[in-house]
């Protein structure tokens, strides 16, 4: 039964992304759990990174309307595969950076991706049958996830014989070698999903502006009860995760005295965690409902979160990590779910530009929080703020961001036991 669900689903447009997907574990995710390293390695000081984290939100907080605007409007193929080719050439800012400075640049550059989230957002939600979101969304992980199980490793590993420069500089190569092709693939495979006749013509830029900012400003207050409550949950786990996340690995290697290796092998255990339970968690999600899954998940990962900084070795760090990750799995196959459920059909385009995909979850590798399908335009304000702050929490007691990221995830568990199951 279970292997014919997901037979049925694994095909078409989620076939083609999850297939990028993989490709991107191999190249650009390898980055995310040591830039903070890179920056460092540039030049870069603690408040440093959390500045240069900071500007990749910074120029989506304008683009966010627009691409939402232009997913309900226009082929989102095409708006798709051309923001992939845009953004390789973006990487190549993060090949031959001589110091840190140019890596702020490409950050703020890379804001430009935002074109491509609410369409994928927008036509992955509506080639998935409402009663299967659960395990689709976690199919979607689960095959990347697998393949880039070894990911981390091989960034420590890299790290640990080349150094820290040698090692992003070649894994940024693949990066832009994988862009490329994902951007390809997209063009040639994905398809349209059916709905209401595109408005391609007659949209001059003025329009698109007018229009997106002035829509965008009529969805958010007509959202329901439990999707504005949920917008609140998400703004502060963006607000914490940006001050937690870029230090993950700054605490461990530097605080703990783990090596990068170490580390690696860390991320590669609470990969397999992920691997091992995404299926189970899309089954139950679908079975048992989203909220109760979130509840109980944003429980249980608070409590790792709030016990890291007081870790005191790699073997105690390893269970946290393990634990944190289950928990994780949960709520990325049960928060998206809810998103797509929750959000009206004919302006989901416009919703999941201004909420994203509705990732709720720990960051712990860096990186997910600057951007990518889990932001939208109202989660641009708090990441940026967060990521800002980071460092300057960091310097005053390097334990205050986890204390501050567990608290935020229980205040999330009250707020959702209490309106998400509220409709109007």
């Amino acid at each position: 039964m279970v292997l014919n669900s997901l037979r049925a689903l694994l095909k078409g447009n989620l076939l083609v992304f999850t297939l990028g997907d993989m490709m991107r574990m191999l190249s650009m995710f390898i980055t995310f759990p040591y830039f903070s390293l890179y920056v460092k390695a540039l030049g870069g000081s603690m408040v440093t990174i959390g500045f240069v984290n900071s500007l990749r939100p910074l120029l989506a907080l304008f683009i966010y309307p627009v691409a939402g605007y232009l997913s309900d409007r226009h082929s989102r193929v095409r708006i798709i595969a051309a923001t992939g080719y845009v953004t390789a050439g973006l990487w190549l800012l993060f090949l031959f950076a001589p110091d840190w400075r140019w890596l702020a640049i490409g950050n703020l550059l890379l804001g430009l991706m935002t074109f491509y989230f609410p369409a994928a957002n927008s036509l992955m939600a509506d080639s998935l049958p409402p009663g299967s979101r659960g395990l689709g969304y976690s199919l979607w992980r689960a095959l990347p996830a697998t393949l880039g199980v070894l990911s981390p490793y091989i960034g420590g590993y890299l790290i640990t014989i080349w150094g820290v420069t040698r090692a992003m500089r070649f894994l940024y190569g693949l990066t832009i070698a994988a862009a490329l092709i994902i951007a390809t693939m997209n063009l040639r495979y994905l398809k349209e999903t059916p709905r209401g006749p595109l408005q391609e013509q007659d949209i001059d830029l003025r329009d698109v502006l007018v229009g997106s900012y002035k829509e965008m400003i009529q969805v958010v207050r007509s959202l329901p009860v439990n999707l504005k409550a949920y917008a609140v949950m998400l703004a502060s786990g963006f607000l914490f995760n940006g001050a937690a996340s870029s230090y993950w690995v700054i605490y461990g290697t530097e605080m703990m005295g783990l090596t990068e290796l170490q580390w690696g092998t860390l991320l590669l255990v609470a990969a397999l965690v992920n691997v091992a339970f995404l299926i189970p968690a899309g089954l139950l999600t679908d079975r048992f409902g989203t909220e109760g899954i979130m509840i109980l998940s944003l429980v249980v990962v608070a409590v790792p979160a709030l016990l890291f900084p007081y870790s005191t070795g790699y073997r105690w760090t390893l269970l946290l990590f393990a634990v944190m990750t289950l928990a994780n799995t949960f709520l990325m196959a049960a928060a998206p779910a809810y998103m797509a459920t929750a959000s009206p059909p004919e302006v989901r385009g416009r919703v999941m530009a201004a909420l994203g995909m509705g990732f709720l979850f720990v960051d712990t590798r860096g990186g997910s929080t600057g951007g990518g399908p889990g932001m939208g335009a109202l989660l641009t304000v708090p990441s940026i703020i967060g990521s800002m702050l980071g460092g300057i929490i960091y310097d005053i007691d390097p334990k205050l961001p986890w204390l501050l990221l567990g608290g935020s995830m229980i205040i999330n568990a009250l707020l959702a036991l209490t309106y998400l199951r509220q409709r109007h």
